[in-house]
């Protein structure tokens, strides 16, 4: 790596880590503005939209980093199993009354609206098709979709206060939807199954 590529890529970092310190820190939502960003950074207004042309860019790309935080602040990584992925919620809904306002931080700032999710996605599908490996394409997408929604949800958990459950509440009630959703989608399965097997 060039030196020129080497301080480009510091740059971005920098731009990057700026900007998740202020999603994690206590900076309101109307402070998250480029020029800000720039500052915090210690970069020219200009520089920053030069690697990020948009606010939105720049949302989309502090994703994975924002994920990484996330990910050493849980006891178990809910990317390395299917059990692991449905068996988070405790975890989230603690995680997410703990951090309620970074968690209103980030559904202000549209971050989980980003293109960023498509990787962890990825992943997610992938064990929701090895566990219901039957199921019709089109309903399977339909399925993962919600399911999704219900396991990662920061709506969930300030819904939750908004309506003052404790956490455990808001867990146990996200836990019977998933469960719920689980086992309808566990029945299509073997349905599927069964369809192929007497075809």
């Amino acid at each position: 790596m060039t030196k020129r590529e080497q301080q480009t890529d510091r740059t971005r970092t920098a731009i990057i880590e700026a900007a998740s310190d202020f999603v994690f820190g206590t900076a309101s939502p109307e402070e998250f503005t480029m020029q800000n960003i720039a500052d915090s950074a210690g970069v020219s207004h200009r520089t920053l939209y030069r690697y990020f042309p948009s606010r939105q860019e720049l949302i989309n790309s502090i994703g994975p980093s924002i994920d990484e935080r996330f990910d050493v602040m849980l006891e178990t990584d809910p990317l390395e199993s299917f059990e692991n992925w449905i068996g988070g919620v405790d975890q989230m809904v603690a995680f997410g009354a703990t951090h309620a306002e970074m968690m209103q931080r980030v559904l202000v700032l549209e971050i989980v609206g980003g293109e960023w999710r498509t990787d962890r996605d990825d992943i997610y599908e992938k064990l929701f098709r090895e566990r219901f490996p039957h199921l019709d394409e089109e309903v399977a997408r339909q399925d993962f979709a919600i399911l999704r929604h219900l396991l990662s949800s920061a709506n969930s958990v300030l819904i939750g206060q908004r309506f003052e459950l404790t956490p455990a509440e808001t867990a146990a009630g996200i836990n019977r939807g998933v469960q719920a959703l689980i086992e309808a989608i566990a029945e299509r399965d073997a349905a599927a199954a069964n369809k192929e097997e007497d075809s």
